[in-house]
């Protein structure tokens, strides 16, 4: 990739960075909310309104049972496993470990710069391995789907769907009290594969809108400040105890309580960033960087040229000034104090 081509990349991936969120987008955050606190989504199939529980502790425990049973069943019939398939593939010279061995190495590479990003407190640094990272899983996944187009059934893919049609079996009802189950046993069996495909397509579309990540900003939205307060009590903001609450309702109490949290010790982060949860956590991680080398005791000379090197918008990033306010030069307060500051100076300038 030629210079202007990596000018324009980085570009529109900041562009991105600092608009995560449109109106469309919101609006799915919105109804993202209230499916949540409901409990079940409300899906149309084949011309009829369905409604899918979110699955709960128990749920799962049941899911994982079914996954059990069906790999060991699958096994049981010789269907081979996710490894013995790849061991097949290489003896038969479609795959080596060669090939496995750059999936590991891009593997690490992505993990090193995400260490990497943790260490950090420069904001242009911080955007940088930000997109790094994002290209080395883009390019990660590319490696993994080129493997998983070579593999066929496996005990591993057969347990899983059985699990997919266990769940539908069990978790999609007629109403929304979800009492009345859509399909009995019979009823399931009869239902014919492009029928099924298209519920298994609209239960995918359900999970791809409410993950970990969706509740995150569902959690950082204004629409949802009116909730945050009440988020310590999970029976005031549920009206049911925690043990009854679905996976989903208990990841929306825990990013509550754990962003409340961040915001009641981080009183300077800036307001351009409150609305994403990675920018949140970069700028968390950035300020505790760049205090820690305030703080360094023994290298406090090292410490203050470190942060020579820091923009002023970099040290409006961390928090150490607000935005707008004159820039202290750490250069002419050491000169002022002979040529270094000490840990107490230091702190003096930064509050």
């Amino acid at each position: 990739m030629d210079q202007k081509n990596q000018n324009q990349s980085q570009k529109k991936y900041q562009e991105n960075q600092e608009n995560p969120i449109t109106q469309e987008k919101s609006d799915s955050l919105r109804r993202a909310f209230r499916d949540i606190k409901r409990g079940f989504s409300k899906i149309h199939i084949l011309g009829n309104s369905f409604y899918l529980k979110h699955i709960s502790f128990d749920d799962q425990i049941d899911i994982d049972d079914v996954y059990d049973k069906y790999f060991k069943e699958a096994q049981d019939r010789g269907v081979p496993t996710h490894e013995e398939t790849l061991e097949r593939l290489k003896e038969e010279g479609e795959w080596s470990d060669k090939q496995e061995g750059r999936i590991k190495q891009q593997e690490d590479f992505v993990q090193q710069l995400r260490n990497n990003k943790k260490v950090q407190y420069l904001k242009k640094e911080i955007q940088r391995l930000n997109k790094d990272i994002a290209d080395g899983i883009k390019k990660l996944n590319e490696m993994k789907n080129e493997r998983a187009a070579l593999f066929s059934r496996t005990a591993e893919s057969y347990a899983e769907e059985r699990v997919n049609d266990f769940y539908i079996l069990k978790c999609l009802y007629k109403d929304s009290k979800l009492t009345d189950l859509a399909y009995s046993e019979e009823e399931f069996d009869d239902i014919d594969s492009e029928d099924l495909f298209e519920i298994i397509k609209e239960y995918n579309k359900v999970y791809s809108n409410i993950n970990d990540e969706s509740i995150q900003f569902i959690v950082l939205q204004d629409f949802y400040n009116l909730f945050m307060p009440f988020a310590e009590h999970a029976h005031e903001f549920y009206g049911k105890p925690v043990c009854d609450l679905s996976y989903n309702q208990l990841k929306l109490l825990i990013y509550s309580r754990y962003f409340k949290n961040i915001f009641s010790n981080n009183d300077k982060m800036p307001d351009h960033i409150k609305k994403d949860p990675e920018k949140i956590i970069d700028y968390v991680n950035a300020n505790e960087n760049a205090r820690k080398l305030v703080d360094k005791k023994g290298e406090k000379e090292n410490a203050a040229q470190t942060l020579v090197g820091a923009t002023e918008e970099d040290m409006e990033y961390i928090g150490f000034k607000a935005k707008g306010e004159k820039t202290t030069s750490l250069a002419e307060e050491a000169k002022k104090k002979g040529g270094s500051l000490s840990m107490e100076d230091m702190m003096k300038l930064f509050g």
